[in-house]
């Protein structure tokens, strides 16, 4: 022991510190050998040294639930109660020298304890704490360095995270450097290191999953990260939620909660920007794919929704602020190009920038460097007097520029590398000539839409019987025969030849851009569907035109007309017409009538028109997809989208209470559906059998026979 005069001295002070450091205080009656066999008995002494520490990352899974369960069951509580520790005189005054840092105190603790076998250097205080522990919130480096000599590899791997959340970097440094440390670390990078999530440690303030990197990571220390990088630790990136692998199976059976909370611990850390900075060779692609994930897990582990999405945001935040350290447009162009995937070294300019158009990273898109850039990339080095223009002159040059357009396109196909060309190749040109050829086509449709010579008129078919001169005969001829030029107009001619051109605009931009890209807009989709219905309107408008050529053939029809009018012979005419137009459906005969009166409801003009007017309908909305250029009118088709999304969502609920009122009102009335009545006609004299459900028809009925009822008669 330490002899009288230190022993003396060494009760003094524990008798002045146990009152605060411990719950309960042993009676100076009970004996040391008995603390001893208490110690043994009830397993309450937590720093008590294990041989088994590392033997514990090699249990099985059911060789851990048992020790897990019989270990709690011993206990007699879930978790430990540290209030229940018992140290003896020696022992708290070991540990408050750690916590004052006296050195003398410690060093003679630490020479006695190896002849003292009731003296454990691992012990903790009634909050948890061990001696290196206590030395870290000290700051005293002699004291944490004599520690190390002596403590587990258990307590110190507690110390050195307890460092790391205090922030002390030296500490740290002290800690991971010491040969102690570093031998228990090499004994565990040779175990499996998968099995620390089924420790269950209740003496730590941190989770088992907890490394000193993720930690380091969690408060987001560059010096820390580095120290630890330096050293070849890793961050494991967890495996998907929806992976059903072995080890993931025995983690979501072994607990649920501790499996989504290491993987939010493992998000955590790889989300930190320090760690990002450091680890990643592409730190705005770690951001964007970390965000993708994040995202996924916030809408499926709803229960952590929020620390996901907080994360999201922080990665947004992270790569925004690498933007901000870009000082010149070299170093932008840098951040958003990318190479190519074909594996060459060409560079895209806006390979980055599309990507995060594609993962929607606004932010990072909206950010005003990365904005700047765009718009010199939009207006070009041939254009960039464009840019200080006002927005009268810009206009005033599309209006000039727009009968040229068909020259210009010509100039441009054929000498592409002139000024003019290099002019036009630039973003807002081709911008300006796509609005410019969509309202073009536009107009085109207007003039084909408005058709005024297919007017039939069956006052006139009756006046032309035996009557009339050549140019009435000719007119109601025009109006009653079908020739295959009113089919296909030259109007429609050019809207085939735009349409063709559409095309072949969609085909290059899948075969360059890849079909996913070309589905990922939703204005893709819109316009495939307007492409179909121009293309099978106008397949029916060719056959049409073929039976109708074919008719006229056949009868001859068109010479004939033609020959009896030059005679003047108005009365044949008209019986000859008036023969070709009288017959059954589709035979030869019926594809020379104008009269729409006469044709079949599924007649392949009347398919074609149908088929035109909805995909004009469609074009004419699809405009819309122009408004995001304008500053104006964007943010208000935002606010619009957004009120068709509550709108919906609103018709769903109307819907759900319509439907409770149906079938409450059908449960009333069912039975009368089944039955006929007799009701008196308006005359009063016959009756007649009609269903008992009409006379529940019509609400206004219905109001008006309650209030009828219900009106008292007049005196």
């Amino acid at each position: 022991m330490y002899g009288k005069s230190g022993t003396a001295e060494l009760r003094r002070v524990s008798n002045m510190i146990a009152p605060r450091d411990v719950k309960r205080v042993l009676p100076s009656s009970q004996s040391r050998e008995a603390l001893k066999n208490s110690q043994t008995t009830e397993d309450f002494t937590i720093g008590q040294e294990n041989p088994r520490f590392y033997q514990g990352y090699q249990l099985s899974m059911s060789d851990l639930k048992k020790a897990t369960s019989a270990s709690k069951q011993a206990a007699g509580c879930l978790f430990t109660n540290f209030e229940d520790v018992r140290l003896t005189d020696e022992e708290r005054v070991y540990l408050n020298a750690a916590a004052t840092g006296d050195i003398g105190i410690i060093r003679m603790s630490l020479e006695e304890s190896e002849d003292n076998k009731d003296f454990n250097v691992n012990c903790v205080d009634f909050m948890g704490r061990n001696a290196l522990h206590l030395a870290v919130d000290s700051e005293n480096t002699e004291v944490m360095e004599m520690l190390l000599d002596k403590l587990n590899f258990e307590c110190i791997e507690e110390a050195l995270l307890h460092a790391i959340s205090k922030a002390h970097p030296k500490l740290v440094r002290l800690i991971i450097e010491h040969p102690n440390y570093q031998a228990g670390e090499d004994q565990i990078k040779r175990m499996d290191s998968k099995n620390a999530f089924f420790r269950t440690t209740e003496k730590s303030q941190f989770s088992p999953d907890i490394t000193p990197l993720i930690l380091s990571a969690h408060y987001n220390n560059h010096e820390m990260v580095q120290m630890f990088l330096s050293r070849n630790h890793t961050i494991d990136k967890p495996h998907p939620i929806s992976c059903q692998c072995n080890d993931c199976q025995v983690r979501q059976d072994y607990d649920s909660l501790k499996r989504s909370r290491s993987r939010l611990n493992a998000y955590r850390a790889l989300a930190s920007p320090s760690y990002m900075a450091l680890s990643s060779p592409d730190p705005i692609m770690t951001t964007f794919e970390l965000r993708q994930e994040m995202m996924k897990l916030a809408e499926i582990e709803k229960e952590f929704k929020k620390e996901y999405l907080t994360l999201v945001e922080q990665c947004m935040n992270f790569a925004c602020e690498m933007m901000d350290l870009c000082r010149g447009t070299q170093e932008v162009e840098a951040v958003i190009s990318d190479f190519l995937e074909d594996g060459t070294n060409i560079r895209d300019p806006l390979g980055r920038l599309r990507l995060a158009i594609q993962f929607e990273e606004k932010k990072f898109v909206a950010h005003p460097n990365c904005q700047q850039y765009l718009t010199t990339i939009w207006y070009g080095s041939e254009t960039a007097f464009l840019q200080s223009w006002s927005l009268i002159r810009k206009i005033g040059l599309s209006i000039a520029a727009t009968p040229l357009l068909p020259l210009l396109c010509l100039i441009y196909i054929m000498f592409p590398t002139s000024n003019l060309a290099r002019s036009m190749r630039c973003p807002a040109a081709k911008f300006a000539t796509h609005v410019v050829s969509h309202f073009s086509f536009l107009i085109l449709l207007a003039a084909a839409t408005f058709r005024l010579e297919e007017n039939y008129d069956e006052m006139m078919d009756q006046e032309m019987a035996g009557i009339g001169d050549a140019n009435s005969v000719r007119e109601w001829v025009a109006k009653s025969f079908r020739p295959s030029k009113s089919i296909i107009t030259h109007v429609q001619i050019y809207i085939v030849l735009w349409v063709a051109g559409l095309l072949l605009a969609d085909v290059k931009h899948i075969y360059f851009a890849g079909f996913r890209s070309y589905i990922a807009n939703s204005y893709n989709i819109l316009n495939f569907c307007i492409l179909s219905m121009y293309i099978g309107s106008y397949t029916l408008r060719i056959i049409v035109d073929r039976w109708v050529r074919e008719s006229d053939l056949y009868f001859n029809a068109t010479m004939q007309i033609n020959y009896l009018l030059k005679n003047n012979d108005s009365q044949l005419v008209h019986k000859l017409v008036r023969n070709w137009t009288k017959s059954g459906p589709f035979d030869k005969s019926y594809f020379i009538t104008a009269s729409r009166f006469q044709w079949k409801y599924d007649d392949p003009e009347i398919v074609s028109d149908v088929l035109f007017a909805v995909a004009n309908v469609v074009s004419f909305a699809r405009t819309t997809y122009l408004m995001p250029a304008f500053e104006a009118l964007g943010p208000l088709q935002i606010s619009f989208t957004r009120m068709l999304t509550d709108i919906t969502r609103f018709m769903v609920l109307y819907l759900l209470v319509l439907l409770a009122f149906m079938v409450g009102l059908h449960n009333l009335y069912w039975y009368y559906g089944l039955h006929t009545v007799k009701k008196n006609d308006t005359c009063g004299n016959t009756t007649k059998n009609v269903p008992a459900t009409e006379l529940f028809e019509g609400k206004w009925n219905a109001l008006h026979l309650l209030m009828e009822f219900s009106t008292p008669p007049a005196s």
